[in-house]
């Protein structure tokens, strides 16, 4: 018989990659411009940066989907609670990040806790969210080819809207985060003219670049109230 390759689907999970330095900062920065100041709740934030990141502006919690993440972001943010469900909460929130957490959830799991069904649920009315995912149809995708990898649920941003309108989210704000995966073509990175607006957009710490133009797909979402 010839050996096959198992699909994606069936391959086990791997621990999710916490954001790197430059991601991290940008991100807190759009929390900062457009979340105010808490209290905040950071859903399944891998290895506790963000949730650690967003103690220094103001009250924050994370919300984990298993005991193993819930172990890990209290590692990596010591002091800040970290529940396992929304009902352990004291209360709604103003703000929630949720960063590369619809690539790890397929579509029976968005409305349970840790996904837009929960977020929904805890954020107080007019509430905002950050909303990060991979797109499935973005300009980085296109550039990598077959070299793309994707996350165990691949979805484009026309799908990834339509989630969370349909939750019930007004969208505020939607862009991308642009080409933060290089090389292109073989291009080192500090020659790619492509990737200027991308250098640009973080150094601002604003939202500037196009939906579809990047590697994830960036929302700031607002519960209507």
């Amino acid at each position: 018989m010839t050996p096959t390759s198992p699909s994606r689907a069936d391959l086990p999970d791997p621990a999710p990659a916490p954001p790197d330095t430059a991601a991290l900062h940008w991100y807190l920065r759009l929390v900062r411009r457009h979340l105010g100041r808490g209290p905040y709740l950071d859903v399944a934030g891998a290895g506790g940066l963000l949730l650690a990141g967003l103690a220094r502006l103001g009250p924050a919690s994370g919300l984990a989907g298993s005991d193993a993440e819930a172990d890990a972001m209290r590692s990596g943010a010591p002091g800040c609670p970290v529940h396992r469900r929304l009902d352990d909460l004291p209360g709604a929130v103003a703000a929630l990040t949720a960063v590369e957490v619809l690539d790890r959830l397929p579509d029976d799991a968005l409305a349970g806790d840790t996904g837009p069904g929960g977020w929904f649920r805890v954020l107080e009315p007019g509430g905002h969210a950050l909303v990060v995912a991979a797109d499935a149809e973005g300009r980085g995708r296109e550039l990598a080819g077959a070299r793309w990898v994707p996350p165990r649920h691949p979805r484009g941003h026309v799908r990834i809207r339509e989630i969370l309108t349909d939750t019930g989210f007004d969208v505020v704000r939607e862009g991308a985060d642009g080409l933060t995966r290089p090389p292109y073509g073989g291009v080192p990175a500090l020659l790619d003219p492509r990737l200027t607006a991308t250098r640009a957009q973080r150094s601002s710490g604003r939202l500037s670049m196009a939906v579809g133009s990047g590697e994830r797909a960036v929302f700031v979402l607002r519960k209507p109230g």
